[in-house]
This record gives structure tokens, sequence and C-alpha cells, in this order.
């Protein structure tokens, strides 16, 4: 979503409407698949838990910081030529990988 954010249309009140639904709508996804873990699948819920918790923490920070950032209004700019970082939502996802690929 930072990267969305950051390539939005300037001064589009439709846009950012649309972009705040696709944010608001991530939660309850993700508790959908959370309760379906701990009915199906106990021992995978925690680590996916921490996962979701890990990846809000950081996606959420690269969101706000997104938002106080001007919209890109070029071509060139669509390129924003240094990636978000993801090292703790990565280290979580392959723990909770490993987790699922042994339940399964």
């Amino acid at each position: 979503m930072p990267y969305r954010i950051r390539r939005r249309p300037k001064s589009s009140s439709a846009v950012r409407q649309q972009l705040t639904d696709e944010v608001g709508g991530l939660p309850a996804r993700m508790a959908f698949h959370q309760a379906w873990l701990q009915i199906e699948a106990s021992a995978v819920a925690g680590p996916y838990a921490t996962l979701v918790a890990t990846a809000r923490a950081e996606a959420g920070a690269q969101m706000r910081l997104a938002w106080q950032q001007p919209p890109i209004t070029t071509d060139r700019g669509m390129n924003l030529g240094v990636p978000y970082p993801r090292d703790r939502s990565n280290a979580t996802r392959a723990a909770c990988l490993e987790v699922m690929r042994r339940h399964l």
C-alpha cells in the first residue's frame, strides 16, 4: 500500500477514498484468515498473528510516511528507486511459512 499511496493522483478525493477503503478492508481480511487458522490449524495461528502484527507495524509506518510525501506527478517518478524495507515482515513470513510447511 505505501507504493500505491505514493503513486496516487494529485488531489483526487475519489482516489484517496478508494485507497483508504482498501486499507480499511485489510484488517477484516486478515482477521478472517486468523480465525480460520485458529479453527483449522491452531499450530499456525500464532505465527500468522505474529506475521500480521509485524507487517501491520512495518507497513503502517510506511503508509504514514507515504501520505506525507507529495504525489508522484511524472512517469519517471513512478519508479521510486529504493524499495520500502520489509526485513522484519520477511523474517516473520519465513518463520510462519516454516510452521505451515511442518503442519501440512
